[in-house]
């Protein structure tokens, strides 16, 4: 390149710079108000510029004008031509960093748990001075969070699971299962006999969490413990203890199966399934394709396919016709599973018509997984105005790039008539979707923190 274009480039691009200047300063100096100004001044002869664009969004946050907001993020994805992920990147990073020094636990938490997902180092920092919370269920976050690269995060995980919080205990049993069960040797090793002391937990939360890591790590050692738990007084106790002696493959399983299968919890009972499927107990399997629980039936069939596939079908259509619409919708999420893509084409079709919207939705969801997207936006769009369907069946057109869609995504997530809950789940479908919305950003400014903390880290990974 010659060398008086490089300098005319280099000269272009600190005059582009340049231009934000003065909106920049004002925003430093908590002049708001006046960033604005200077950014809406600059952007009147300069209306491509990317760095006032940016300023006139961040300015928008500042000032708290949800509103404006979207509007400035819509414009400048018009200008820009696409997303600025730097940008995102910085506006979660600033609202996450912020909800760590808040007052409210679940802020906190929320905040903490988004830094660890998204991999924000920044953060690193204001995560680690968290592990001296007062609130051990803020504690035992952070100590997770940062457990495998601070050194005194293992001795705060292990005061946490003596925690007289219910929760912090939770939390870190989770993290130990997920961090260090994995890992070979001694250390491993140790985590694993937390585990297996957790199972014993008086909260059933605890003893929930800790049974499923013993499962997925596969722990002989714990199938005593395990079998013991398969009379838990919860539910959801035995069935995690089912699935984690299903995975590991020792004991008595026919046994166990049966044993699940008498429970009066569907929970439990699908659970002897995976016992009996891991056993080879065939011939079990078969005859409970004729349970009187039509997902039982199915679940049996699907188990049993490789060897009697003509079971499945008789199955799929019996639970497809249950009098009750969520096992219609189940079934709608099993198709796949069960008979494969091309066969489940024509059941995910015939459910696409069926009387309750919800399971319409959950079939219009396997269509656009085998590649039917034209059907399924047949299906979706009239739904978009339903008050109780209409967000998610949005997300799933909105990932489809429908326009319509992403519009009443953006708006439902910036509803001051919907409960903060609502826009939490609204921000939190973003995700799904695939897509930033106006709305997502304008979210980052709503009056509730939690809603805050979802809309940034929603950002924060679809900006990665």
């Amino acid at each position: 390149m010659p060398q008086r274009l490089l300098l005319t480039l280099v000269l272009l691009l600190t005059a582009c710079a340049n231009r934000a200047k003065q909106s920049i300063a004002l925003y430093d100096s908590g002049d708001y108000a006046g960033a604005m100004r200077a950014a809406d001044e600059g952007l009147a002869s300069h209306p491509d510029d990317d760095n006032l664009w940016a300023m006139k969004v961040r300015t928008s946050v500042a000032l708290g004008d949800v509103e404006g907001i979207a509007k400035s993020y819509e414009a400048y994805v018009v200008s820009h031509g696409g997303d600025d992920k730097a940008l995102l990147r910085e506006l979660s990073t600033a609202t996450l960093g912020a909800a760590l020094g808040s007052p409210s636990w679940k802020m906190k938490i929320a905040a903490i748990e988004a830094i660890e997902r998204i991999e924000i180092h920044s953060l690193t920092d204001q995560v680690t001075v968290l592990m001296d919370d007062n609130d051990d269920r803020v504690a035992a976050a952070a100590a997770i969070a940062v457990l495998r690269g601070m050194p005194e995060a293992p001795q705060v995980a292990d005061d946490m699971l003596r925690s007289p919080d219910a929760e912090a205990r939770r939390i870190t049993v989770e993290g130990v299962g997920r961090k260090i069960g994995k890992i070979a040797g001694a250390i491993g090793r140790l985590a694993i006999v937390d585990l297996e002391k957790a199972a014993d937990d008086s909260d059933p939360r605890v003893r929930r969490a800790a049974i499923r890591w013993l499962g997925m790590l596969k722990d002989q050692e714990s199938v005593e413990i395990l079998m013991r738990h398969m009379k838990d007084p919860d539910d959801s106790v035995r069935a995690a203890s089912a699935s984690a002696l299903a995975r590991i493959g020792i004991g008595n399983l026919p046994s166990l199966g049966k044993q699940a299968l008498a429970d009066r919890s569907l929970a439990v009972r699908l659970a002897g399934i995976e016992l009996l499927a891991t056993a080879n107990a065939d011939a079990e399997l078969v005859t409970l394709t004729d349970d009187a629980d039509p997902m039982v039936a199915l679940q049996a069939a699907i188990a049993i396919k490789a060897k009697r596939p003509e079971l499945v079908e008789k199955a799929l259509v019996r639970a497809a016709a249950a009098d009750e619409w969520t096992i219609r919708s189940g079934v709608a999420n099993l198709l796949v599973t069960a008979v494969g893509k091309d066969a489940a084409r024509a059941h995910a079709q015939r459910l696409a018509t069926d009387r309750e919207l919800g399971v319409r939705l959950a079939a219009a969801r396997t269509l656009i997984s085998i590649g039917d997207r034209e059907e399924a936006k047949r299906v979706l769009a009239p739904a978009l105005t339903d008050a109780e369907y209409g967000v998610q069946a949005a997300a799933d057109l909105a990932g489809l790039g429908d326009a319509t869609a992403m519009q009443t995504l953006s708006l439902a997530v910036r509803d001051g008539k919907r409960t903060p809950t609502q826009r939490m789940a609204a921000a939190s479908l973003h995700r799904s979707a695939r897509r930033v919305t106006g709305g997502l950003v304008a979210a980052l400014a709503d009056g509730d923190g939690l809603v805050r903390v979802e809309a940034a880290a929603a950002l924060g990974t679809l900006a990665k």
